[in-house]
């Protein structure tokens, strides 16, 4: 892994501002978990993300890369930053809504659709590069149950509590 960028592109200025606006979001709502929670959530999002990019970016797949190629840089961690604030905030609307089980299915739909669209701009900006047949409409599945996963796991938390 190079710890240096061969150049600063539009890719790298997205994701910084992506990671101030989401994290500064984070520090400015009210909390709603437990700090133990949080960290839960935070290491969901990161294992989660991880296990895609370990699995299905690279070989026998390789579908992606992310920043400037398949050569891990100090920038493609800096991305790994996005997600942690999205499991988040999905968990935090979730239980500020008090939604009921009629209407999951209809947050999480919302919830994909949004993830699409920000892997959409990030697509677009540079940020993922599809290879190998691999298209953005295939990430619904994987939005779809990971979202599930999260509210099911947060259930389980709760019950717990």
């Amino acid at each position: 892994m190079s710890w240096t960028e061969t150049g600063f592109d539009l890719n790298d200025y997205c994701v910084l501002v992506g990671v101030i606006i989401t994290w500064g979001i984070y520090f400015f709502i009210p909390i709603l978990f437990s700090k133990q929670f949080r960290v839960l959530i935070f290491l969901f999002s990161l294992t989660v993300a991880s296990i895609m990019d370990n699995s299905f970016g690279v070989t026998p797949f390789d579908y992606y890369d992310i920043m400037d190629g398949p050569r891990y840089t100090g920038m493609d961690l800096v991305v790994y930053l996005l997600y942690p604030p999205y499991g988040y905030f999905f968990l935090y609307f979730y239980k500020k809504f008090c939604l009921s089980d009629i209407y999951i299915v209809f947050y999480i739909s919302i919830a994909t659709i949004i993830s699409i669209c920000y892997e959409w701009f990030l697509y677009n900006v540079g940020v993922f590069h599809y290879k190998n047949g691999y298209q953005i409409v295939y990430s619904i599945c994987f939005y779809l149950f990971f979202q599930s996963i999260l509210i099911i796991y947060y259930r389980l938390v709760e019950f717990k509590h």
